[in-house]
């Protein structure tokens, strides 16, 4: 199995072509900081915020944020900032209030709330939107992110906080052409994910992905344009292995993920699980004891911004 990309570690590169020569089967991915390194459900958000298409002409967007976040604050500043010309809004002190306090949102609901809370609720920050805007914006949001150098930007707000955003994301080309494998050797490919539906269904191409392979947290449409109202399951957690059982209908033989909140999703692995590991000290021991793959996200290669020039 020489044509796996192979700057995987050799256990896992030995086991992973163990799987590959065997029978075929279901392999689910996570895909922020799996299949790519970054966020793209994140910069979604952010190009939002930063291009002002969040739909904050509604009352229905204003009742998802909460006072204790600041929601007076952030209102007039969104009303302010809106009143400066695009070509104008890198140079305005007003739109660099509303910037620097809306990119502060998610952290503040976060610090409060926790993950269970937040992953629900930034979608349903898409009220209003279409699927067309979403998965046309996202597609924008996507050549941004690939051509963006990878960095993190700081914000300072009013009270002093200081918000960081990861910039830029990269496909991981390790996992690229195991996919390429996998579809070969006859493997049903599945990507589950936190963010979005249209997003992530727009990003799961640069892996060859077709939509109806990719499974998002979505809201419900009415009338053409996104509700507020959730649909079930979540996928946080339990909820993933939730969607792999209605959705996939099997139970997955190989499963990747690289954070806690995939931890439910790997346990269901049948035959392997792989974490791709960021450091996080706690799914290590975990993964260690269950015998699962460890493969360090930081030995993987990520494709240069002109080899994605046409995903």
């Amino acid at each position: 199995m020489n044509y796996l990309q192979n700057n995987w570690r050799k256990d896992v590169h030995a086991r992973l072509c163990e799987l590959l020569e065997g029978e075929s089967g279901v392999a689910i991915f996570d895909f922020d900081n799996t299949c790519i390194r970054g966020d793209i459900g994140e910069l979604f958000g952010y190009f939002l915020v930063e291009t002002m298409r969040y739909r904050y002409d509604l009352e229905e967007f204003w009742e998802l944020v909460d006072e204790a976040d600041g929601k007076a604050r952030l209102r007039r500043l969104t009303e302010e900032a809106q009143g400066v010309e695009p070509e104008e809004r890198e140079r305005s002190e007003v739109y660099g209030r509303y910037l620097a306090e809306m990119t502060a949102l998610y952290g503040r609901r976060l610090e409060r709330l926790g993950k269970r809370d937040c992953y629900e609720w930034a979608v349903r920050l898409h009220v209003g939107l279409t699927p067309s805007q979403m998965m046309k914006w996202s597609t924008e949001a996507m050549e941004r992110c690939l051509t963006t150098v990878q960095r993190a930007e700081s914000f300072r707000t009013h009270d002093g906080r200081t918000v960081k955003i990861e910039r830029g994301i990269r496909p991981l080309l390790e996992i690229r052409t195991l996919i390429e494998a996998l579809e070969k050797a006859g493997w049903q490919v599945w990507v589950v994910s936190a963010t979005n539906m249209w997003t992530v269904q727009v990003a799961a191409g640069l892996f060859g992905l077709p939509p109806e392979r990719v499974l998002g947290n979505r809201v419900d449409v009415e009338d053409g344009r996104l509700t507020a109202r959730t649909g079930r399951p979540v996928l946080f957690r339990e909820g993933k292995c939730e969607i792999i059982e209605e959705v996939v209908g099997r139970v997955p033989d190989l499963v990747f993920g690289d954070a806690v909140t995939d931890y439910e999703m790997l346990c269901a692995a049948r035959r392997l699980a792989v974490v791709i590991d960021r450091g996080d000290e706690l799914l290590r021991r975990e993964a260690k004891r269950r015998g699962w793959a460890i493969q360090p996200q930081n030995e993987l290669t990520s494709y240069e911004c002109e080899q994605e020039k046409q995903w």
